[in-house]
């Protein structure tokens, strides 16, 4: 993996977003534990430019103790989503679209609380307590050649580099150009937490922060990787979409391709009701397909082929642009195309539940989320902000925006409990919204300049 830093292939004019060098900075708890020669690291700086965070462990207070008595977990929930604010700038220094953002919550080996249950306890240094396998802390983004590592929570309560991952350029001799990388997502093994990325350069890099450094290649498609996502069930096992025509399952231990699924998939979702057993593939003109996963007793030497004819069509009419994220809640789709339409359906009866108009966006490639409590989900919009549904009620929660965010959100993702939302995109720029109390709001809008 090389380490030394090269020019992003697409460059960008971030106007109205100050890009000099001495309006970031790096703070001092700042970290690589890769090799030495690197890219500069991220770098940061809070709402208002001051070289100093301002969260505190009182901005992670649960609302107070009269607006929770009489209101549901929703309306608790709703209560703290529009009260979140900007907190956190970060610029990454590839100049090039962050393409998606993933926070590591491990439901399956971590059973600690989330939303409205998950309640922070702080050491007197400062720094969160949690349990040994509780890694939601850490968030993995990707974008241009890099795939980044960060600390959200011990470091000052702000996004603190840990790792650092620079891909190696591809191309002929001479005609090399810089890979992007489009997606990425979590895995377990035990004692470390593995950053999987894929994109442009046809390769799946499965990545291990504990030993800072790539672990293994998965070579096998000839195009665009353009979707990864973990088995829900098995650690080791993953699934890729490409541009080849092909959707893959990996053992990432062994590095070998177990099947290949004939078709020419945008993203893929893992149905969670079935213990992976089954998943779902997006398509390009807007179908939606069902595929079972072979069963075997011992991984198979040549891959399986799955053919077309093996799949189902869900949906066909629903969507008529291409798919650019598919997520269950509560056992229902959500299934979101670059028009700037989630549609909400029952992959049962395959009825048609609600559909979500976006607001204030154009065509916009955007994977949203959805949060652990399965109660909310989150959607960037081309102009910049992000808004929050309610998925039961379908109702507007909140718009997340600020002035100076003004290019198109790729990317967006709840934390654990649910008093953060952070989003990216084109602007290179992580954006972090955090919970604020009232109690700290009402001092901000008292406060005045001394004379």
């Amino acid at each position: 993996m090389s380490t030394a830093p090269s020019p992003s292939k697409r460059e960008r004019d971030d106007d109205g977003v100050a890009s000099s060098e001495e309006d970031y900075f790096t703070p001092d708890s700042s970290a690589s534990p890769g090799p030495s020669k690197k890219p500069k690291s991220p770098t940061s700086l809070n709402e208002s430019g001051d070289h100093e965070s301002i969260a505190t462990p009182s901005a992670t207070k649960a609302p107070p103790a009269e607006a929770s008595e009489c209101a549901s977990q929703s309306e608790q929930l709703e209560w703290i989503f529009k009260n979140l604010r900007l907190r956190r700038i970060v610029k990454e220094n590839h100049s090039s679209e962050i393409n998606q953002l993933a926070f590591c919550l491990n439901q399956k080996h971590n059973k600690t609380p989330f939303g409205l249950d998950h309640v922070k306890v702080y050491e007197k240094r400062g720094a969160v307590k949690r349990d040994p396998m509780d890694n939601s802390n850490v968030l993995g983004t990707t974008g241009g050649p890099q795939a980044n590592i960060y600390d959200n929570e011990h470091c000052g309560d702000h996004l603190d580099i840990m790792s650092h991952f620079l891909l190696d350029p591809i191309g002929e001799e001479g005609d090399e150009e810089l890979p992007e990388m489009l997606t990425c997502c979590w895995i377990h093994q035990p004692q470390d937490a593995i950053l999987v990325t894929a994109g442009t350069d046809k390769i799946i890099h499965v990545l291990s922060l504990a030993r800072s450094k790539e672990l293994m290649r998965l070579s096998g498609h000839n195009h665009t990787v353009t979707d990864i996502q973990a088995h829900p069930a098995k650690d080791e096992y993953l699934l890729s979409a490409s541009k080849d025509g092909t959707v893959r399952m990996w053992n990432t231990l062994t590095g070998i391709c177990l099947v290949i699924f004939e078709y020419k998939a945008s993203v893929v979702c893992f149905n969670p009701g079935t213990e992976g057993n089954t998943f779902v593939t997006g398509g390009y003109n807007g179908e939606i397909r069902e595929w079972t996963v072979p069963a075997f007793e011992s991984e198979p030497e040549e891959p399986i082929v799955v053919p077309l004819d093996n799949s189902r069509v869900l949906q066909s009419d629903l969507h008529s642009t291409r798919i650019d994220c598919i997520r269950f809640a509560k056992g229902k789709a959500l299934s979101k195309s670059v028009n700037g339409k989630v549609e909400h359906w029952d992959p049962e009866t395959l009825q048609r539940i609600r559909t979500f108009n976006i607001k204030n966006t154009a065509s916009n490639q955007c994977r949203f989320d959805v949060s652990l409590d399965e109660l909310f989900f989150c959607v960037g919009t081309s102009n910049g902000s992000v808004y929050v549904y309610n998925i039961d009620t379908g109702r507007t929660v909140t718009e997340l925006k600020h002035r100076r965010s003004t290019k198109a959100i790729r990317t967006c993702i709840f934390s654990r409990d649910c008093r953060t939302v952070v989003c990216a995109g084109e602007d290179s720029f992580i954006w972090r919204y955090d919970y604020v109390t009232d109690e700290i709001l009402s001092e901000w809008a008292a406060w005045r300049p001394e004379l």
